[in-house]
């Protein structure tokens, strides 16, 4: 194994994995919810983009926080790593599913969404307690 690969904390490519494949089914789930409000006639075609990349956002925060919490908060390198994940997930599913992938078809701000979910993620989880550090019992008094 590589260095990198043995310095990382214990556990962290299962979480960063498992994250991805969150942030990946809840993205789908999301998709047929907004799918179905438009087929209801709720939403106009003209919100499917904004509506993608707040999916996006949403399923990158839901992802990255798992890896957050599983990992403790003592690491943030899973964020971005996670974020990779999901975004290759995605790209692959649309490379199966379609001709060509196209920048110009909108990819760049479905990218920047899902970085935007896990910064927003990665705030959040570490501005969370930490949880209980040191001892916990008397203090003691200072002598003079």
């Amino acid at each position: 194994m590589s260095k990198v690969v043995m310095s990382l904390p214990e556990g962290m490519v299962k979480n960063c994995l498992v994250g991805g494949g969150i942030s990946l089914l809840s993205y789908v789930l999301l998709q047929m919810l907004c799918a179905l409000l438009v087929d209801r006639g709720v939403l106009g075609l003209d919100q499917i983009y904004p509506l993608v990349c707040i999916t996006a956002a949403a399923a990158s925060f839901l992802g990255c926080g798992y890896s957050v919490l599983k990992g403790k908060g003592t690491s943030m390198l899973s964020v971005p790593v996670v974020v990779v994940v999901f975004l290759s997930l995605t790209l692959a599913a649309a490379l199966v599913t379609t001709d060509a992938v196209q920048i110009e078809n909108g990819l760049t701000g479905l990218g920047l969404s899902m970085a935007a979910g896990g910064l927003l993620a990665a705030l959040v989880g570490y501005n969370l307690p930490k949880g209980k550090r040191g001892r916990t019992g008397t203090r003691r008094k200072k002598r003079r």
